[in-house]
């Protein structure tokens, strides 16, 4: 037996009278025709965002992405280098760091730090200004 259903079934015909029965009573306020066509017509003609230029970041991303790499490697051969004797719960960074700081290439890789540095800036610079 087919249980009794609460939502009675409704004809195509039924459909399409419930559907187009208030379609006579909505009408558009007045300009709205007009002001859905301006928004088309400005959207049309609005020009193709710019893409962004990969072929200029491409060379810089990589750099970053070799000297964080570089970064990595050191940190890693300098933990290791550090005395076995010590816990590893007393080494801190600047027991780390220390050897390193006191040699007498860190003046120099702090200058050339600094040059790559303002050596950014000014190609952005300069690349800021040509456009």
């Amino acid at each position: 037996m087919k249980p009794h259903s609460t939502h009675p079934q409704l004809a195509g015909a039924d459909f399409d009278r419930a559907l187009n029965a208030g379609s006579d009573s909505i009408l558009p306020s007045s300009g709205f025709a007009e002001s859905v066509m301006t928004a088309v017509t400005r959207e049309a003609t609005t020009p193709a965002p710019i893409s962004f230029p990969w072929k200029r970041a491409l060379p810089g991303l990589v750099a970053a992405g070799a000297m964080a790499v570089l970064l990595i490697v050191a940190v890693v051969v300098l933990l290791r280098s550090t005395p076995a004797a010590a816990p590893a719960s007393t080494v801190d960074l600047q027991t780390v760091l220390a050897p390193v700081l006191h040699h007498a290439t860190a003046a120099l890789w702090l200058t050339v730090s600094l040059l790559v540095s303002v050596a950014s800036l000014l190609f952005c610079r300069r690349l800021i200004s040509s456009n």
